[in-house]
């Protein structure tokens, strides 16, 4: 065989071993892991939420105190953002990356203009399952002003408040605790303000899960929400 065979050869050898090794690389695989999101506006602003720039609530604007109940979004590190509603609102008030495993529930409290003022929990969620269940609940403190608050249970009055939750910071959560289903006296107490922030009367069900919280500031009050986990 002549040399210039030889090279001839040697180069649809070479080219044919590129292509092989091309067509035999696996297909570029699409990362679909997921995870579950609630958003809570603990604001008395009307927000848009964007996640990669995409409107997450696109029926209705988040109202003061409007929660989005847990809907599907990309996993990993995600750019989020929010904008108060309007059409002369273009430019978001604050942008930030927000992490979220895979396989995993969470929710994001919006509770100011600016990204120390927002924050998430890891929502691990599993009703009573007892013959009668019980109801849960916890407890959030979603106001940046509001000092430590304590949450009272069953009373009227703050002499008669039964504390259940006592002196939970900004950003703060309790576990979740088990509940006799019915109406139930519920007050938030602080010892940033003189005596009983709020006083709820709200109705608890058997079997689910709920997150009781409060919001606002000293310059526009303060307010509390609730909403059912499961």
């Amino acid at each position: 065989m002549n040399i210039k065979v030889k090279v001839l050869l040697l180069i649809a050898a070479a080219g044919c071993f590129a292509t092989c090794k091309k067509n035999n690389d696996k297909p570029d695989v699409v990362d679909s892991s997921t995870s579950s999101l609630n958003v809570i506006n603990a604001t008395f602003n009307n927000v848009n939420v964007y996640l990669n720039g995409t409107r997450v609530n696109n029926t209705t604007t988040f109202y003061p105190g409007g929660t989005l109940g847990y809907i599907t979004v990309k996993a990993g590190t995600q750019n989020y953002s929010v904008k108060l509603d309007g059409p002369n609102n273009p430019n978001p008030l604050f942008s930030l990356p927000l992490t979220l495993s895979k396989d995993s529930v969470y929710s994001f409290y919006i509770a100011g203009n600016s990204t120390d003022q927002v924050f998430k929990t890891t929502d691990i969620i599993a009703a009573d399952t007892n013959k009668v269940p019980s109801a849960k609940i916890r407890f959030v403190n979603a106001s940046p002003d509001a000092g430590n608050i304590s949450v009272h249970f069953e009373g009227t009055t703050a002499a008669l408040d039964t504390e259940k939750v006592k002196d939970l910071a900004f950003k703060g959560t309790s576990t979740f605790y088990l509940v006799t289903p019915g109406e139930h006296n519920m007050a938030l107490h602080s010892a940033a303000f003189s005596g009983t922030i709020v006083r709820d009367t709200v109705q608890l069900v058997g079997g689910k899960v709920y997150t009781y919280y409060g919001f606002g500031n000293k310059s526009t009050g303060l307010a509390t929400g609730l909403f059912i986990n499961q």
